[in-house]
């Protein structure tokens, strides 16, 4: 370790005498230093691989690391930033490529507790996931927002879809990440279909508020064989007075109607066995 010198010395006029205030750098291979004249570290340069290019700089403050800055392509602009907060928080600032901008925020444990991503430079970060005890629990997009649980398992997907500003469809999941059923909105928040599948991802049944009442009149059984119930509750007393039945195709093989409302159906077409 060498010195390089004591490169400012300045007298400050204290009331009612003098006092001698000095600024020195200590150098080393790799790393430059910075000192106050009360001989405490103000800021750190550092030459990791020591190619004569010092890509990291340190600034401290009352003896405690405050910011650090990286260069990582050598091309004179600090890509990286970190900085220390009293409380013992921190947050990394990265610039990628085309200009797109990441903040990681940290807790006092070292933890990630935030990231946001602004990828236009615009000034708004449009992406944003947020953690507790460094497991996920929220992530927010432009198009959706999806919650998890205290484990960090996906729980809950609410989707804009056309980034209109409103929810038309809220996706629930189980297990590892297992769809088990949709919900699509209306525009007034009611939900307007939804949506059940089985432990395989395959679709069983569905219902359906054909009149836009907030009132799910339309239920869809979906069969093993291909084959699709519909019952319809055309006045919503919550008995159907009408059963169909499609083919694997879509293709309608029967209809039946309660034409009184007492709960059996009294006219029958088409073909009604389901085999």
């Amino acid at each position: 370790m060498r010195f390089v010198g004591i490169f400012a010395v300045s007298f400050l006029l204290l009331a009612p005498g003098l006092s001698l205030s000095a600024e020195w750098v200590q150098e080393s291979p790799g790393q430059k230093a910075y000192y106050n004249g009360r001989g405490q570290l103000e800021k750190l340069e550092i030459d990791a691989d020591k190619d004569g290019r010092f890509e990291a700089e340190e600034h401290y403050r009352n003896q405690r690391r405050v910011e650090r800055r990286e260069d990582l392509n050598g091309d004179g602009h600090w890509e990286r930033e970190y900085r220390w907060h009293q409380n013992g928080s921190a947050e990394l600032t990265e610039q990628g490529r085309k200009g797109k901008l990441q903040k990681t925020f940290y807790g006092v444990d070292g933890a990630v507790e935030r990231i946001e991503k602004d990828s236009d430079r615009d000034g708004t970060f449009e992406s944003s996931w947020e953690y507790n005890a460094g497991v996920l629990q929220r992530v927010t997009k432009p198009r959706g927002v999806w919650h998890y649980n205290k484990k960090g398992k996906l729980r809950r997907a609410e989707l804009d879809e056309d980034r209109n500003g409103r929810t038309e469809k809220v996706e629930y999941y189980q297990g590892v990440n297992r769809l088990a059923k949709v919900e699509e909105l209306a525009a007034n928040g009611k939900v307007r279909s939804t949506w059940h599948y089985d432990a395989n991802g395959k679709l069983q049944r569905a219902e359906e508020d054909t009149d836009g009442d907030g009132r799910l009149d339309c239920q869809r059984q979906y069969h093993a064989n291909g084959t699709m119930e519909q019952t319809i509750d055309v006045d919503e007393n919550g008995v159907p007075e009408i059963r169909e039945l499609f083919n694997d195709a879509g293709n309608l093989l029967s209809r039946e109607e309660d034409l009184d409302g007492d709960g059996v159906y009294d006219l029958r077409t088409g073909k009604l066995s389901k085999g």
